[in-house]
């Protein structure tokens, strides 16, 4: 075979090749066209040159872009709307899992872990909760319910169940939760704070109707037993008058109604002045009263106020010193001084009081041994006088005890720091 017969045969095949492969190119363009041209259709209604749909296509995609950061955005300010809210929320999804919850809520269950994206039963081992979300995962309803909380810590919480129904009929129980303990704790204080006005009041009274009443009924020949009968009766309606003038005293101090004359005041004065009104007392008792208190220190503080707490812890330190049967009965009063703050302490070597009962000691009406405080006339809310008038003065009370050895209480008051020449 010839070269040129050879060049004629391998051009014919190249031309061949070429034809298919232009055939097979304008079929593909072909059918890309017809791609292009239902693009241009569906995101322009007819038709558009590619590189008019290249420029569209960038700009939905920018558009996607950015609805997607919105999108990201939103539920993140979501987020953190939800995370700043007080009251616990937890959303669920119908199955149970947890879609997103808040700090709160984490706090008032002890939760240290990720929850989202897990069954609430995973998450929270209360009863009360699953219970309560499980019945309205089921009757997709709205409810109200209080639960009870022991761990962490003890809490009363209300729960509110709000069902929602979102887009492309997705559904969600939103759970508020709302920490109610305090306002728990504060129905029962005032209940018991009535049961114990009443009881207090209820007593004298029937001590000093009965008295009166066989009083009324007797012809007063017998004049030690009508003494003996007026006296009681003038001992309890002594005893009305303290605790009434006790409740408005500190009534007025809760409301801040009483005025406080806040001056430089010398501890020493304080501690002198009560130790003077506290002799007679002490004397009559047979409790020996000592005071070592020659700081110069000063307070800013009320002077008058000071000698009623001062006075209140001094005058019960002798009244229980006195009932001990046997031993030394001791009083003493003393002031430390550092460079911050000053100490006063009453200290006495009367029965003590019981570890257990140290905590509530502050507690209106709380009484260690009622019949003794009763015997020595105490109405069971000094001491809460007491310590709203150290907190006045932005000190605080310490109380150390030991039964049958004595019983100590420190007040600590900050002192008036010296003014340099300079300022």
């Amino acid at each position: 075979m010839s070269s040129l017969t050879f060049l004629i045969i391998a051009l014919s095949c190249v031309s061949a090749v070429g034809f298919v492969l232009a055939i097979i190119f304008y079929w593909r363009l072909k059918q890309v066209k017809a791609i292009f041209k239902d693009i241009s259709y569906t995101i322009a209604g007819e038709e558009i040159p590619i590189i008019k749909i290249l420029d569209v296509l960038k700009s939905m995609k920018h558009d996607l872009v950015s609805k997607y950061e919105e999108a990201i955005r939103s539920r993140e300010n979501m987020r953190a709307i939800i995370q700043n809210i007080n009251d616990g929320i937890i959303i669920l999804d119908r199955s149970g899992k947890v879609l997103m919850d808040n700090s709160a809520a984490r706090e008032i269950f002890g939760i240290n872990e990720e929850t989202e994206g897990k069954k609430l039963v995973e998450v929270i081992d209360n009863y009360d909760l699953l219970d309560f979300a499980d019945k309205n995962l089921k009757s997709f309803s709205r409810d109200s319910e209080e639960i009870t909380i022991l761990y962490p810590k003890k809490r009363y919480v209300k729960c509110d169940a709000i069902t929602v129904t979102l887009s492309e009929d997705e559904e969600v129980l939103i759970i508020l939760m709302k920490d109610v303990t305090k306002e728990r704790e504060l129905d029962a204080m005032r209940r018991e704070f009535i049961s114990n006005v009443s009881h207090e009041l209820k007593t004298p009274l029937t001590s000093i109707h009965g008295y009166a009443e066989t009083l009324l009924n007797d012809d007063f020949s017998d004049v030690e037993m009508t003494r003996h009968f007026l006296s009681i009766i003038e001992a309890e309606s002594a005893r009305m008058s303290r605790l009434i003038s006790d409740l408005l005293d500190l009534q007025k101090m809760e409301e801040g109604k009483t005025t406080f004359n806040f001056e430089e005041t010398s501890i020493a004065e304080v501690v002198r002045y009560v130790s003077r009104i506290v002799k007679p007392l002490s004397e009559s008792l047979g409790v020996n009263v000592s005071i070592s208190c020659d700081t110069e220190a000063t307070v800013n503080g009320d002077f008058d106020r000071l000698v009623q707490a001062v006075l209140n812890l001094t005058d019960n330190a002798i009244k229980y010193t006195s009932q001990k049967e046997k031993g030394e009965k001791h009083v003493h009063l003393s002031c430390e001084v550092d460079d911050e703050e000053c100490t006063l302490s009453i200290k006495d070597t009367g029965p003590g009081i019981p570890e257990k009962a140290i905590p509530r000691l502050f507690d209106r009406f709380y009484r260690v041994d009622k019949a003794r405080s009763r015997k020595v006339g105490g109405t069971g809310l000094g001491l809460s006088i007491v310590k709203m008038i150290v907190d006045k003065h932005n000190g605080r009370i310490e109380v150390s005890s030991e039964e049958g050895k004595g019983t100590e209480f420190k007040i600590h008051l900050p002192l008036i720091k010296e003014r340099s020449d300079n300022a």
